[in-house]
């Protein structure tokens, strides 16, 4: 690994929901378009946390910044699925079509069927929070800026639990 995604590592750890923390969590390993996020070219690297099981498969869906766009079906500009490591945090890189302004949703699909069940986890870019009954933050709220290199972000997985949605605790 180089010393640069090394940099990227280490710096994403301290993102993590936004918290510095003594002792961050360390990622499984980056996936995606890791090329752009080490060469420092325009892109995102997310660290997805709170994983409510170590299972399936996890799916990115990037929107541009066009607010008519976003969670529209056939309107995302770029997606990336992987299987869920066994353990650990999970880093994201998506490379960008150019510096402006992006936002993504995150799926968490337990069982990798491929269906959005009760039991199935997700986020949004910039941590957006939703409700049961509000499952779709508006544009604004998930709306970041990407410049000329590495756009580094933290996000925490959320679950139904019960009759709301919130991080998963065990």
């Amino acid at each position: 690994m180089s010393n640069k995604l090394f940099a990227l590592h280490a710096a994403a750890a301290c993102l993590v929901a936004g918290l510095v923390s003594a002792a961050p969590a360390r990622a499984a390993g980056v996936y995606g378009d890791v090329d752009a996020c080490d060469a420092g070219r325009p892109s995102v690297l997310v660290r997805v946390s709170g994983f409510k099981a170590q299972t399936g498969t996890l799916r990115l869906s990037l929107y541009d910044g066009n607010p008519d766009n976003w969670l529209v079906g056939g309107r995302k500009i770029h997606h990336l699925t992987v299987a869920v490591p066994p353990r650990g945090d999970v880093d994201l890189c998506v490379a960008v079509p150019r510096p402006g302004t992006y936002a993504f949703g995150l799926q968490h699909d337990l069982d990798g069927d491929k269906e959005i069940g009760r039991r199935d986890g997700g986020a949004f870019s910039n941590n957006a929070s939703i409700t049961l009954f509000d499952r779709k933050p508006e544009h604004d709220e998930v709306a970041f800026r990407v410049g000329n290199g590495t756009r580094r972000m933290g996000v925490r997985l959320l679950y139904l639990k019960g009759l709301s949605i919130g991080p998963w605790t065990r």
